[in-house]
Order: C-alpha cells, then sequence, then structure tokens
C-alpha cells in the first residue's frame, strides 16, 4: 500500500527536494508538525557543511506517487522527526519500519495517542524533552525605538561579509571573526535556496556594520511562516534590535498574505515580543 525509499545522495534543488518541501508545507498549512516547519529542513540542506553523503538518512513514504510519511533529521542523524499524513495503517508502515531497521535512534512525534501507543508497543519510551513552538497573537505591532541604529531588509542591503559577521558574533562564535571564502559561499548558499527571501530577512545597522539580523521563512499562497534565524552582536543586545528586525519581517510576510507566524521556542524573549504558546512536539528512546 505504502513505497519507501531514501532520499537520493544528491544534493540539489531537484524534483525530490520539491516534493519534500510541498508535503512539508501542506502539513504545516495543517496547522500540524509546526514543530519541523518545512523551512527547517531547506535551511539545513542549503547550508554547505550539510553533505549529500547523509541524505540517505532521510526516508519517505509514499502512496500513489506523492509523499505521505517522512523520517527526516536536523544537521544532525539523530534524532529523527516522524512526520506523516493521519492515517493509521501508515503510521504502523512507519513502526514496522522503524522495527524491521532496528532504528534505536530517538524521535520527535506529534502528541498522537495512536502514534504514542505504536511505539510503546515496540519498546519506545517517552522521554521528558519537549519542542515548543510559539505563534505570534498581536495585530498590530508597536515598532520599537532603535535610535541610532537602520533597519533594513536584505533586499536594500545585500552583503555576505556583514551577514557573516552578524551571524558570527551573533551566536557567539568569538570576536575574531574569520572571513574566509568558504564562510562567505557558505552565507551566500544559505540566503539563495529557492525559498529564501532577502525581503523577509532584516537587519540593524549602526557605522554601516549589521549588527542584529531577523529573517521570516514565507512561501506566497500558503498560510505559515517560520522565524529563523535571529542572533544579535552581544554589545548591541537589549536594545529592542531583534524585535524591530521581526516586527519588520512580520510586517513583510503578513503583506504577502502569511496568515500564522511561529517561532520555534518558548523562551521570553519571544513571549514578550508577542508570541503565546501554540504546540509542542514529544520524543521517545529506545529502551
Amino acid at each position: 500500500m505504502f513505497q519507501m525509499m531514501h532520499y537520493p545522495k544528491t544534493k540539489d534543488y531537484g524534483q525530490v527536494f520539491h516534493e519534500l518541501i510541498s508535503f512539508l508545507n501542506r502539513k504545516n498549512d495543517e496547522h500540524h508538525f509546526i514543530f519541523f516547519h518545512w523551512s527547517r529542513f531547506e535551511w539545513m540542506f542549503a547550508r554547505d557543511n550539510f553533505k549529500e553523503d547523509d541524505l540517505p538518512h532521510i526516508t519517505l513514504f509514499y502512496e500513489e506517487e506523492k509523499i505521505v510519511g517522512a523520517l527526516i533529521f536536523e544537521d544532525e542523524l539523530n534524532p529523527y522527526f516522524v512526520i506523516y499524513d493521519d492515517k493509521l495503517e501508515l503510521k504502523k508502515t512507519i513502526v514496522s519500519y522503524l522495527k524491521s531497521n532496528e532504528i534505536k535512534d530517538e524521535l520527535i512525534i506529534p502528541q498522537d495517542e495512536e502514534m504514542v501507543n505504536l511505539l510503546k508497543s515496540e519498546g519506545y519510551i517517552q522521554t521528558d524533552w519537549i519542542d515548543p513552538v510559539t505563534r505570534f497573537s498581536i495585530d498590530d505591532p508597536k515598532m520599537p525605538e532603535t535610535l541610532g541604529y537602520e533597519i533594513k531588509s536584505l533586499e536594500e542591503d545585500y552583503r555576505l561579509d556583514q551577514i557573516h559577521y552578524a551571524l558570527w558574533r551573533g551566536f557567539d562564535h568569538g570576536d575574531d571573526v574569520i572571513y574566509s571564502d568558504i564562510n562567505l559561499s557558505d552565507r551566500r548558499h544559505m540566503t539563495s535556496s529557492p525559498h529564501f527571501k532577502k525581503g523577509y530577512t532584516f537587519v540593524a545597522v549602526k557605522d554601516n556594520q549589521y549588527v542584529a539580523y531577523a529573517g521570516i521563512w514565507y512561501m506566497e499562497n500558503t498560510k505559515t511562516a517560520l522565524v529563523e534565524p535571529v542572533a544579535t552582536v552581544p554589545e548591541h543586545r537589549g536594545k529592542g534590535l531583534a524585535r524591530a528586525c521581526i516586527y519588520h519581517a512580520i510586517e513583510a510576510v503578513r503583506k504577502d498574505g502569511a496568515k500564522d507566524i511561529f517561532v520555534g521556542s518558548n523562551r521570553s524573549v519571544y513571549l514578550n515580543m508577542g508570541f503565546t504558546p501554540f504546540d509542542y512536539a514529544i520524543r521517545f528512546k529506545k529502551v
């Protein structure tokens, strides 16, 4: 009834890539599996440090030549996110595949009683870990004052060295930024994948330097958008710059039709700017 295949060992934006993005987006637009938004796969796939040798570890389940399920990872091969249509026979097929292939990796699933029971029957146990998702709940957010800083989109001001600077220092990789050709090439690929839109990513600029960065992933004519990534250079934190960049990005995607904006976090910084709890995933591990 269901056919299984491994993702081909080809890192290109070909047919299987777009089929998988379409499947993930379909689930997201149903407000399901937001904890693994389609953009999380594309963001991973676009980075140069993601190797095509890992792609066959992704397992796809088809019905009538259409993807209906996936075992997929992000960055590391463990854990796997289990994403599927809400069909009991499909869930059984996925769990049977896990059993027959002796997959003992941890699994991240939605709060789905049927899948929970199936996994428990095969010796998986639920951990205390959760993966939270929050949704933006303010209709008309008030832009914070950012005196001394300009807020621009990458569509207005696109400089690879500055993108690298903001993300390197914003993610606390140290003060000595390494501007190698490899690093700059990686930033270029990260910001030129099929569904990345420069107009949905904003930066705070001071003295001609990017000091904060925030983007939203959104495809026109779909419903959901995801905030990712967000970074502020340490000495410029606490000034509302990330909030300003996020609010500008929210304004841009809403203008183009986004109905719901999510972030994969329940940190207070997001709750304080207007995100509220929406959902969370749960994790299982093999006994």
